[in-house]
């Protein structure tokens, strides 16, 4: 039975596993280095040692966390009634769950018409320092029209707050199942998981996708779609988690803030992606390091 971590259980995985998953990718890039010059034989025992003890103790720091994490209740489907529930990090953006390269997340009991998870987020004030790539979406709650294009596809907007900030999930849900169309990296990711589809020529079961956000597809203006029955939305801190559909005293329309994506990163914010072409160095090291794994 996992045992929900509190904020200093949480600190202190999060202080050691960093610098650890540091210390041992050093330790490995030196391995690599002395392999690629024929001066790793003998193999060195006290390093090879070393490595092992690290990676257990990593590997077990990771496990504290991912079993840590708390659940919470983020969504309900407007088919079924159904409420989403889901582990998440909502003590702050510092927490392994936000890695956007190398996302530490466990596996989620879903509904049946779960289909695609997006989010947006507003910064209450400094972000917090992290050293890998986060990126929680635009300041304000949006839609992807060529989602909601599908009779099938509904999408539900929430809120909840990670940490300081205000943080808005945005959830789509489909009934019957929609296969066949790309669907969107999860929130505060570069992928998504694909189950596949009944038929495995259409997409292959079991395998990540990777999909480039487009900021074009973002509608922001979501009363429309309140209008035309694909959106409904959950009242900030209703317990019940009522779903509406009225237009009238929607909490998520006209909010202030900015459309565009944000980058979040050692404590800087910005929203210019082609400064991810710059950090090459960097997220390849993160994605190849024991936490990118």
């Amino acid at each position: 039975m996992s045992i929900i971590m509190n904020i200093e259980d949480r600190r202190e995985i999060l202080t050691r596993i960093l610098p650890l998953a540091q210390q041992y990718d050093e330790l490995a890039q030196e391995k690599m280095l002395r392999v690629e010059s024929d001066t790793w034989h003998p193999e060195p025992m006290a390093m090879v040692k070393q490595m092992e003890d690290m990676k257990k103790i990593i590997e077990d720091l990771l496990l504290r966390y991912m079993n840590g994490l708390p659940v919470r209740e983020l969504s309900r489907c407007p088919f079924s009634g159904e409420v989403l529930s889901m582990a998440i990090d909502d003590f702050g953006l510092d927490g392994l769950w936000w890695n956007h390269h190398a996302p530490k997340r466990p596996e989620n009991k879903l509904p049946p018409t779960y289909f695609a998870m997006d989010g947006a987020l507003k910064l209450a004030a400094e972000p917090e320092h992290v050293p890998f790539l986060c990126t929680p979406g635009p300041d304000v709650p949006f839609v992807l029209p060529r989602l909601l294009a599908y009779t099938q596809v509904q999408a539900v907007i929430s809120s909840i707050k990670i940490g300081r900030h205000i943080a808005y999930p945005v959830i789509y849900y489909a009934d019957p199942m929609l296969y066949g169309e790309r669907r969107v990296n999860d929130w505060g990711t570069a992928r998504y998981w694909e189950e596949g589809s009944l038929l495995p020529e259409i997409l292959t079961p079991g395998t990540y996708v990777s999909l480039t956000p487009d900021p074009e597809e973002y509608d922001f203006d979501l009363e429309p779609w309140l209008r035309k029955g694909k959106l409904f939305w959950i009242a900030p801190d209703d317990v019940k988690f009522s779903l509406h559909s009225h237009v009238a005293r929607c909490p998520y329309l006209n909010l202030p803030g900015s459309r565009r994506l944000k980058y979040i990163q050692n404590g800087e914010v910005w929203e210019h992606d082609l400064k991810i072409e710059m950090m090459e160095e960097d997220i390849h090291l993160l994605t190849g390091s024991i936490l990118g794994s």
